[in-house]
């Protein structure tokens, strides 16, 4: 707006930092905060500027105060049953992208301006199941402690994702997240990959070099699947999370590490016994804290509102889509075993596959004519949910599983290199590694002449 035909006073320009809106997680509803209001009332009085429908709220709650530098503070009102900052009961606290508010049985996600920054891990774990939300909160109310996290799921139930908020959420927010696949690297060079090597220390080894360990310091050291570390090598990694101190391979100096370690497998079967593939004296050093994440499949009123996500993400590239009635109701009834992760890339597959709305076709999902709804229980005739829907199958494999195969193969023999092939179809390299095992695309050692 103009004064006496000279001056112009513009909005602030929104930075990384800023909070612009609280997403609702349980109603989907996000409510705007002005870059230029100053107090925000939070409560369920309808003069609230957010106003939230929840019978354990009081009728002004808690104040949400900009600061000059754009940042927020969170400020309870005396409320009858308190205010929480990321599991943590508060008075007053600092409040920025990804910090989860509670109040009540609410919980208002803080969200940074879209399209100037990439979402906060927080962010971008969305769904309302309340298994998935329980979980959620266990790993937000986890960061605040410096005890290890151990995440356990189903290979694409997003437990890196979990990694990265409890990250962002701890003290050790600013330090670096290193993440390791503990299944992706040869045996050989586990312990260099972990610890670090010494020039010499075996073939290849031309310099001096620092381990994940060490990377991290300060941080936290994400070791995902840590159940496909050999058995014998466990030890190593057990007395190093015992003492927080490091040797490099072929090395004699110990140096000393500071890191948070959170932990993830999806080798679920006897976790804590001593049937497991994880040694049970590791197993009770990296589980302080176990945060379980449930299978899309039990999540399925998310997948919706997970697609709909999914489709924004890739908008720029493809614009913007939208799913049919048909793609919805296959994608309700596929089962997802590939989890969130099948869902992003069979979004973003389908978007590649048309130039207009996305289809079920599109999506490599076809439904069973006599499907019965989940809901139907044990009633005559009813089917188990697991069985709801198969995708089209071609050489064994599903029709959409099949894609992402070629995708790789053609990605791999042009680029060369696991790194660039998973960077050039926008996969992360440990999941590109794990995928191009399963489908018989990496050439054995002893084959390479």
């Amino acid at each position: 707006m103009s004064f006496d035909g000279n001056e112009t006073i513009s909005a602030p320009v929104p930075v990384p930092h800023v909070v612009v809106a609280l997403r609702d997680q349980g109603r989907g509803k996000e409510h705007a905060l002005a870059l230029d209001g100053r107090r925000f009332v939070i409560g369920k009085s309808p003069g609230c500027d957010v106003v939230v429908d929840d019978p354990y709220v009081s009728g002004v709650h808690c104040l949400v105060e900009r600061r000059g530098d754009g940042g927020l503070l969170v400020r309870d009102s005396g409320s009858k049953n308190g205010t929480q900052v990321n599991g943590i009961p508060i008075e007053i606290a600092d409040v920025g992208p990804g910090s989860v508010i509670t109040i009540g049985q609410t919980r208002l996600v803080a969200l940074s301006q879209r399209g100037r920054a990439p979402l906060t891990a927080v962010e971008q774990l969305r769904g309302r199941d309340p298994r998935f939300r329980a979980a959620v909160d266990l790993a937000l109310r986890a960061a605040h402690a410096e005890c290890s996290v151990l995440v356990v799921g189903e290979t694409g139930t997003g437990k890196e994702l979990v990694a990265r908020a409890i990250h962002e959420a701890s003290p050790r927010g600013r330090g670096r997240f290193v993440a390791l696949n503990c299944g992706a690297i040869p045996r050989e060079l586990i312990g260099a990959e972990l610890f670090g090597h010494v020039r010499g220390a075996y073939t290849g080894a031309t310099d001096d070099r620092d381990g994940v360990f060490v990377t991290a310091d300060g941080g936290t050291l994400f070791l995902d699947e840590l159940g496909e570390l050999p058995l014998d090598l466990q030890p190593n990694l057990l007395r190093v999370l015992e003492t927080r101190r490091v040797r490099r391979v072929g090395g004699s100096d110990e140096r000393d590490v500071d890191v948070r370690i959170v932990a993830a497998t999806n080798r679920l079967e006897g976790l804590g016994t001593e049937a497991s593939p994880l040694r049970l004296d590791l197993y009770h050093r990296v589980a302080a804290v176990v945060v379980t994440l449930p299978p899309l499949r039990v999540r399925r009123d998310d997948i919706l509102e997970l697609a709909e996500a999914f489709l924004d993400e890739v908008a720029d590239r493809f614009g913007r889509r939208k799913l049919t009635a048909d793609a919805r109701d296959a994608m309700w009834r596929y089962d997802w075993p590939g989890n969130v992760r099948e869902l992003r890339l069979a979004i973003s597959r389908g978007c590649a596959l048309r130039d207009g709305d996305v289809d079920a076709a599109a999506l490599g999902l076809a439904p069973l004519d006599n499907w019965r709804d989940p809901a139907a229980g044990s009633r005559p005739g009813a089917r188990d949910h697991r069985a709801v829907m198969r995708p089209l199958r071609s050489d064994g494999l599903p029709r959409h599983e099949r894609l992402v195969r070629d995708d790789m193969a053609r990605a791999l023999e042009t680029n060369g290199t696991l790194r660039a092939a998973a960077r050039e179809i926008g996969m992360p390299r440990s999941t590109f590694s794990d995928k191009a095992r399963r489908y018989g695309l990496l050439i054995p050692r002893a084959k390479r002449r």
